[in-house]
């Protein structure tokens, strides 16, 4: 690379590069959990009924109620959960960001690309009835987690 072309390229990366740095800078004040979180979980299916192999929608949605405190964020205890907003109390559609259990699970796909509607479509290549349970964790709570009521479909031959 010539020598002009080479000053340019370091000249142009430099205010990029600080830029970023400014990427990892935590906020000055943050949100920590005072108490366990009440979360309501709720999923469904667009139908009752689907031909084997056709694609099938389910929808899910959460509500969630804490109680988070806002502190500088130097006062943070070391290890202590942080947020840097308070998560959303209602969530309409959140089927892409659960965890989905299907009885059978035998041949079932699960497809996992972007959905802009933030649904979760399942193909399901045989006859039968299949049970969809959704699952959630929750912020700042490791471990626990909160599941909604089975959704029941039945899968009819093509």
């Amino acid at each position: 690379m010539p020598p002009v072309r080479l000053l340019l390229a370091v000249l142009a990366t430099g205010p990029l590069l600080a830029a970023l740095q400014g990427c990892d800078k935590p906020p000055p004040f943050v949100y920590v959990l005072q108490a366990p979180q009440s979360v309501a979980l709720a999923a469904s299916a667009a139908a009752p009924r689907v031909k084997a192999g056709a694609p099938l929608v389910l929808h899910a949605s959460r509500q969630t109620q804490g109680v988070w405190t806002r502190i500088r964020r130097e006062d943070l205890p070391p290890d202590q959960c942080w947020m840097a907003a308070v998560p959303p109390t209602s969530e309409p559609e959140v089927a892409d960001n659960v965890n989905w259990r299907v009885e059978p699970a035998s041949g079932v796909k699960f497809n996992t690309d972007f959905r802009p509607g933030r649904t979760r479509e399942v193909t399901i290549p045989a006859p039968g009835t299949y049970t969809f349970v959704a699952t959630t964790g929750m912020w700042c709570e490791p471990g626990r987690t909160v599941s909604a009521g089975p959704v029941e479909v039945t899968v009819e031959a093509p």
